[in-house]
């Protein structure tokens, strides 16, 4: 029985190697509107990581959006994504970016495209692994590529080129501490807690 026991024990300290998770508070115009969650879980070659937004704001009415992501890497390179967003409680969009032999396949909103570049860093990772030597983020949101720039030590800015708006991100101890992030209607910041 004690045999057995060990066993066990040594397989489930085998398989789950490691949990973090961070957390984030989402203000704009200095007023919280929001947090999100971020948990990275490593179990043998498999990185997955979660990630959980909830925003609500007044845009001439209420608006509640909930952002959620999952992804896996294997061997450093990412197998499987899946981003759904919801305002007001109905789903808004969906993306999904499926490792496919040579290239990926990628469903945004119902419309299939491929993606034909190996993916090592995505927009999940930007929390946990600072972008050092990194030219270039696949975007699970948008099933696209972005470049990324290091303006500063510990600091990096992403241009969007659907529309050119800007994202800095700034780090300590390769853990991200806050990005501001340009969108059409808004601007937010994202301040690790």
């Amino acid at each position: 029985m004690k045999q057995i026991l060990l066993s066990v024990f040594l397989l489930i300290v085998t398989i789950v190697s490691y949990s973090q998770t961070l957390h984030y508070t989402i203000t704009s115009n200095d007023s919280y509107i929001g947090n999100l969650e971020v948990t990275k879980s490593t179990t043998n070659d498999l990185l997955q990581i979660e990630v959980l937004s909830q925003v609500k704001v007044n845009l001439f009415i209420a608006i509640d959006f909930t952002y959620k992501l999952n992804c896996t890497y294997k061997n450093n390179e990412l197998l499987f994504s899946s981003v759904t967003t919801y305002v007001n409680g109905k789903v808004h969009s969906t993306t999904t970016t499926e490792k496919d032999g040579a290239y990926y396949s990628v469903t945004k909103d119902e419309h299939p495209l491929k993606y034909l570049d190996k993916i090592f860093y995505s927009g999940a990772l930007l929390y946990f692994t600072e972008p050092k030597g990194v030219t270039k983020i696949f975007s699970e949101f948008d099933g696209i590529s972005k470049p990324i720039t290091e303006i500063n030590k510990n600091e990096y800015q992403i241009r969007n080129p659907k529309n050119d708006h800007l994202s800095e991100y700034r780090y300590k101890n390769g853990i991200l501490q806050s990005s501001v992030n340009h969108h059409r209607l808004m601007t937010f910041t994202l301040t690790k807690i």
